[in-house]
């Protein structure tokens, strides 16, 4: 019992210890980008995925399974023990009360100390425009963009899709595919950092490859399409998707891996990644899921350009996105509402106060990209 009252107080001290190393690196983002994201997070997490790197199947999701399986069996022992021992229910419930607050407390600390301190580095957008004065040798403060140059970025991408759209393969539904498999898309993915020389990106080494998500089919249900797991390192995908997302969202949960943990800076480091890619069907990938998230900005501030701009798009490239919006609308329902709603809470409590939201705030760093270095 002593074992037990000894465990319980050091793992609900390492969940205080981990909300005050979270307050505190809130405070210091500079440091924090400098020595930990750039520095302690990125061995922890080579450490972390060249481990799990040798299991072909993900070890995150095998631990998920176990979660769950857990919860099951403590709900049955519980209510077990309780019918046989009503008595007792109120010491029961304590110490079960006491042992969950345990387990979340060391899970919490884990999940700071691995990777959750990333929630507190330097503002995407700051360090593009400190790494672009660096190389540039300017001096520029802040980037400034308006309605203007959404609807330029718009027709960019429109341009772009259309013509990587010609040079990648379809299915006999003239649906985009994938050169191969998705097991050869995650293949090709391990050095696509390499082609990304902003932030320095290309010398921050290899990272373990992505690993496709055994029950895809089951997490389209949620939206998802791809989950990082902090606990071991693992980019995970969901292979069930469509092509045209399969590329886009190995390179967005590889740069969770590269301790980007703002769901924004990781589609757009996603984008670039894509579209600086050799292979056509990357660069499709980058260029039509930046157009779906400009597309929705846009449509909020100027619909009718939106609609304008729509006319110059592809047949092939409206196939794509109509079978895009035909596959998931079959898995809507409340087990998506539930899961957008977990994920909303998520963000917002590691201090991402827009929530699921800031998906959208890609296009922000779409703009700032394109204004410091120009269309191309």
């Amino acid at each position: 019992m002593i074992y037990i009252k000894r465990f319980r107080i050091i793992s609900i001290s390492l969940f205080i210890v981990g909300i005050f190393i979270n307050f505190i690196t809130s405070k210091m983002p500079t440091l924090v980008e400098k020595y930990y994201s750039n520095g302690i997070n990125i061995y922890i997490v080579k450490a972390l995925s060249k481990i799990s790197s040798v299991l072909p199947f993900s070890l995150f999701e095998i631990l998920i399974y176990i979660f769950i399986l857990s919860i099951l069996i403590f709900l049955i022992y519980s209510i077990i023990y309780i019918i046989r021992k009503p008595r007792k229910i109120l010491v029961y419930l304590k110490n079960s009360i006491l042992n969950i607050m345990s387990i979340v407390g060391i899970i919490y600390f884990l999940f700071v100390i691995l990777w959750g301190i990333n929630y507190n580095r330097v503002d995407l957008e700051d360090s593009l425009i400190t790494y672009y004065n660096s190389a540039e040798d300017k001096n520029i403060k802040n980037i400034d963009y308006d309605n203007d140059d959404l609807i330029k970025l718009y027709k960019f991408l429109i341009e772009k899709c259309n013509e990587t759209r010609l040079k990648v393969s379809e299915d006999e539904n003239n649906v985009m595919k994938c050169n191969l498999d998705y097991k050869d898309v995650l293949k090709r993915a391990t050095n696509a950092y390499s082609n990304v020389s902003i932030l320095n990106l290309n010398k921050k080494g290899i990272y373990a490859t992505a690993k496709p998500i055994l029950n895809s089919n089951l997490l389209c249900y949620t939206g998802i399409t791809g989950i990082y797991s902090p606990f071991t390192g693992e980019a995970n995908i969901n292979v069930s998707s469509p092509d045209i997302y399969i590329p886009f969202t190995t390179l967005h949960e590889m740069a969770h891996q590269r301790g980007y943990a703002s769901e924004d800076e990781a589609n757009f480091l996603a984008y670039l990644a894509c579209i600086n890619n050799k292979d056509y069907d990357f660069q499709y990938s980058g260029y039509i899921l930046a157009l779906k998230y400009t597309s929705s900005a846009l449509a909020k501030i100027d619909y009718n350009s939106l609609i304008n701009a729509n006319r110059n798009l592809s047949q092939a490239v409206i196939n794509d996105l109509n079978n895009s919006n035909e596959f998931w609308r079959q898995y809507e329902g409340k087990v998506n509402e539930v899961s957008d709603n977990i994920n909303n809470n998520y963000l917002k409590a590691n201090g991402i106060k827009e929530g699921t939201i800031s998906y959208s705030k890609i296009v922000n760093l779409l703009l700032a990209y394109y204004s410091l270095y120009k269309f191309n």
